[in-house]
């Protein structure tokens, strides 16, 4: 108190003051003395009278800011600051009610109200002071809002309703890939957070349940993250029985309708620091969250750990400072499509506050944030955003009248050329000859790379299961499970825009005599019988169980539509299967149990009326013998 009173003394003093009405003058200096005796109360009354001899004292007024500004009543403080400048404006010595309107202006989103007068303290401060520094920045914040306003996005958001807004605040959503399931945080009068659950019912979202007993408890627990299939979460839970200190995240997996037990993460990723906010990927493999631990850049960081093969957590790493910096990094949303990640900071340059940024996860590490603009963001926190996988609708909180609601909208044009959309497959997989409910390995492929991009389980009661497929690539989908010949789809999404969702069921072939399967993910070019890099993750696969099982004896079939002549399909689709049987031979698959014939056009599986019908009759098939 001593120095911020030596401080305030130093400025009354040093401000010149011009000629006024004397008797004003007399009530003015009585309020300076006042003032440097530690008499608020009565250096405020002198001042007061002093400004009614002469209504146009503006150093009396400039004075009365002040106090009024060190009192924290900003509404005095902006009243006489405003007429300090109404009546010598221009003034040097009045910097000091510049910022502190401008600064007010600029936290109300007025920008080009604060602009001249941030842009006045600045060119009247003194050089490389913090105050400098300061400005500088909101300048640069009055500049990005002022722009940002201009290229107004097409943005309507809508109340969730009183069904999911079912109590003062609930926060933090997020979906399942098939946008069927709503999990959020909910907080009760007492301050008690929960997690609960809401499915979608013929176009309406049902009433909210509490996700699981073993989950919701008597300590916190929210903001949470659900991986594509809706089975594998991790959420935030603060002071646990088990906590390292703080917010730690927990995991909790989904079999059949139970939840398991949730465990903590483990000291790889969890300290006695604040650990909070996680977004998990598809297929739960990478975790995002935020802390406050050391090795941050600033304050709040975001950090990321992978899923190693033995099941254990990777040592969390910081994303570095292209995305992180000196100021808070909070609330990490990754997309469905894998490399696009949302996040607020108020560090990079924005409307003010915290603000709503994205990046993309790409092989040189990410990309410089991009500001999702206006008025998706404002001059208020907006601090967290899930977007669905097909790029179409974003959810949100908001805070209004001391309570927190749900909202949805609608994704601008122009945010969501930005990012790749997702596709989801989803179904059940099963026995082919009982029908049984099967739990298998599914992988998915980049064709093109010939890259994992995800490896996931089906439910291992339900036989259900979730796959998320990104636009911009060709893709393989492999099922399998041991003693069951594998199964392949095929999804070339590489010109795609518009993203969608499908429901196939799986059905697994044992491998027994005559069971036959189609090789989905094998191509050719038109009219050719060479193999395109494509079909070598599938006849990569077919070499492993060939080979793994030195017995098995198969017949590898080509087939064509009906398209050109007899004999030509014929000889063609005798070389197609040629090349797939030399191929699993050049990688030490037994001759002697492979048999390649063509049957041409003669064996379709669907009639020849469509093209898609011709498309599924040129293939090539798999037979035990």
């Amino acid at each position: 108190m001593n120095k911020l009173f030596s401080f305030l003394l130093f400025i009354f003093i040093s401000a010149p003051v011009f000629a006024q009405n004397p008797k004003a003058k007399e009530f003015y200096d009585k309020g300076i003395k006042s003032f440097m005796e530690r008499k608020p109360s009565d250096a405020t009354e002198s001042l007061l009278r002093a400004i009614e001899k002469d209504s146009t004292y503006a150093d009396a007024y400039f004075k009365l800011g002040q106090m009024n500004e060190t009192a924290r009543n900003e509404g005095n403080a902006l009243k006489y600051y405003r007429k300090a400048l109404h009546f010598k404006p221009d003034n040097p010595t009045y910097k000091q009610a510049y910022t502190y309107i401008g600064t007010r202006a600029l936290r109300a989103g007025n920008y080009n109200e604060a602009k001249p007068l941030l842009e006045f303290a600045l060119k009247n401060s003194p050089p490389n002071s913090m105050i400098v520094k300061q400005l500088t920045q909101q300048l640069e914040v009055c500049k990005f809002g002022i722009e940002a306003q201009n290229r107004k996005l097409n943005f309507q958001a809508s109340d969730m309703g009183e069904v999911i807004n079912f109590k003062h605040n609930q926060y933090f959503p997020v979906l399942t890939a098939d946008n069927e399931t709503l999990i959020f945080t909910a907080r009760s009068e007492d301050g008690d957070e929960n997690l609960y659950v809401s499915q979608m019912t013929d176009g309406k979202w049902s009433k909210p349940q509490g996700i699981s007993p073993k989950i919701n408890t008597a300590a916190n627990e929210g903001t949470c993250s659900i991986s594509a299939d809706g089975r594998t979460l991790v959420f935030t839970s603060c002071d646990g029985k088990d906590s390292f200190g703080s917010c730690d995240l927990y995991i909790s997996r989904k079999i059949g309708s139970e939840w398991s037990t949730p465990e903590n993460l483990g000291e790889s990723v969890n300290t006695r620091f604040w650990e909070a906010q996680p977004s998990l990927s598809n297929d739960g493999h990478i975790l995002y969250f935020s802390s406050d631990r050391p090795g941050s850049l600033g304050q709040k960081d975001i950090w990321m750990t992978e899923l190693r093969p033995d099941k254990t957590w990777a040592k969390a790493v910081n994303l570095g400072n292209t995305v992180n910096t000196v100021r808070d990094e909070i609330s990490p949303f990754v997309h469905a499509n894998g490399r696009t990640l949302f996040f607020a900071s108020d560090g990079h340059t924005g409307m003010g506050g915290f603000d709503l940024f994205m990046t993309e996860n790409k092989s040189g590490g990410f990309s410089a944030p991009e500001n999702l603009g206006y008025p998706i963001n404002t001059h208020e926190d907006q601090v967290a955003l899930f977007v669905t996988s097909d790029g179409k609708k974003g959810y949100y909180s908001s805070d209004s009248r001391n309570t927190t609601r749900l909202y949805e909208f609608d994704i601008p044009k122009e945010l969501n050329d930005k990012f790749r959309r997702a596709n989801f497959v989803k179904g059940v997989v099963k026995d082919a000859q009982t029908q049984k409910t099967l739990e298998a390995e599914i992988e998915l492929v980049d064709l093109k790379s010939n890259q994992i991009l995800e490896r996931i389980q089906s439910d291992a009661l339900t036989g259900e299961y979730t796959a998320v497929l990104p636009n911009g690539s060709h893709y393989g989908l492999f099922v399998n499970r041991k003693d069951y010949f594998f199964k392949s789809l095929s999804f070339d999404f590489s010109e795609k825009s518009d993203a969608n969702g499908k429901i196939i069921n799986i059905l697994l072939e044992p491998i027994r005599k005559d069971a036959k399967e189609v090789l989905s993910n094998i191509f050719f070019d038109s009219g050719k019988a060479e193999l395109r890099p494509e079909s070598f993750p599938e006849l990569d696969k077919l070499q492993k169980l060939l080979v793994n099982n030195k017995t098995l004896q198969v017949e590898i079939s080509g087939h064509t539509d009906n398209v050109g002549k007899d004999t030509d399909n014929l000889a063609l689709s005798q070389k197609r299967a040629a090349a797939v049987a030399e191929y699993l031979i050049s990688r030490g698959v037994n001759a002697a149990n492979i048999k390649a014939i063509g049957c041409g056009e003669t064996k379709p599986i669907l009639p020849n009326d469509t093209e898609e019908n011709r498309q599924l009759n040129r293939r090539i098939e798999m037979k035990i013998l």
